[in-house]
C-alpha cells in the first residue's frame, strides 16, 4: 500500500510539468513589457484584446496582430506580430517621451497640431478654430481692400482727367470729394487688413508659445520644490514613488 502511494506520487511529479506545459500551450502566452510600465496595450487581429504593461495575454491568439502600446506623455509604439498559441513570445518596448520642442514645431506648421500631439484636444480645437477664423478674416479684409484700392485708383484718374480737361469748379470739387472719400475708405480697409494679418500671426504665435511653455507634465505626477510624487505600476501592483532633488 505504501509502495503504491510512493509510485503514484512519483508519477505525478514526473507528469505534472508536462500537464502544466500542455495547458499553458493551449492557453497561449504572449507577454508585453514596456519601459516605463503602465502603458495600454491593444492587440487587433481576429480579436481585439487590451491589457496594461507588464501583461501576459493567455488567450489562444493565432495569426497576424497589430500591437499598439501607448501611454500619456509618450510616443505611440506600433508593430505587427505573428502569434501562435504553441510558441510563447515576448515583446519589450521602450517608449519615447513626447517633448515640448516637437509640439512647438507642429504648432508652427499648423496651430493646434502641437496641442493635439500633447493630447490636449480642447486646446487643439480652440487653436484650430482661432487660426481658421483669423485666416478667413484676413481673406475677407484683403478682398475688401483690393476693391477699395481699385475705387481709389479710378477716382484718382477721374480727378486728374477733370483737371487736365479744364472741368468746371463744381466738377473738380465733386471729383475731389469722391477721391477723398475713396482714399479714406482705402486707408480704413488697409488698417483692417493689417489687423487681420496681426491676428493670423498672433494665432500661430500663441499656439507655438502654448505648446512650448504649457506642455503637460505626466498625468498623476505632483511636485513641489523638488519633491515629486509619481504613481508607478508593476506586475499586479500599484504604488507611489517619492523623489527629492537636491
Amino acid at each position: 500500500m505504501l509502495l503504491k502511494r510512493i509510485l503514484t506520487a512519483c508519477l505525478l511529479f514526473v507528469l505534472l510539468p508536462v500537464i502544466l506545459n500542455a495547458q499553458g500551450t493551449a492557453l497561449g502566452n504572449f507577454t508585453v513589457k514596456s519601459s516605463p510600465a503602465g502603458a495600454e496595450v491593444t492587440l487587433k487581429g481576429e480579436a481585439v484584446v487590451v491589457g496594461i504593461t507588464p501583461t501576459v495575454f493567455q488567450q489562444p491568439l493565432f495569426g497576424e496582430y497589430r500591437v499598439d502600446v501607448k501611454r500619456f506623455g509618450f510616443e505611440k509604439y506600433s508593430t505587427r506580430v505573428m502569434l501562435d498559441p504553441s510558441k510563447p513570445q515576448e515583446l519589450t518596448v521602450t517608449l519615447t517621451p513626447k517633448t515640448r520642442i516637437k509640439a512647438a514645431v507642429r504648432s508652427l506648421v499648423v496651430p493646434g497640431w502641437g496641442q493635439l500631439y500633447a493630447e490636449q484636444r480642447t486646446k487643439s480645437f480652440f487653436f484650430n478654430l482661432l487660426a481658421v477664423g483669423s485666416v478667413a478674416a484676413y481673406l475677407i479684409a484683403d478682398n475688401d481692400y483690393n476693391d477699395k484700392y481699385d475705387d481709389l485708383t479710378a477716382s484718382e484718374r477721374a480727378y486728374d482727367s477733370t483737371i487736365i480737361h479744364g472741368g468746371s469748379y463744381a466738377d473738380i470739387r465733386t471729383s475731389y470729394l469722391n477721391l477723398r472719400d475713396n482714399r479714406e475708405e482705402a486707408y480704413d480697409a488697409e488698417t483692417i487688413r493689417r489687423i487681420t494679418i496681426g491676428a493670423v500671426i498672433g494665432a500661430w504665435s500663441l499656439s507655438v508659445l502654448d505648446a512650448l511653455f504649457f506642455f503637460p507634465q505626466e498625468s498623476g505626477t505632483f511636485s513641489v520644490k523638488g519633491l515629486a510624487l509619481k504613481p508607478e505600476t508593476g506586475s499586479g501592483t500599484i504604488g507611489l514613488t517619492l523623489t527629492k532633488s537636491f
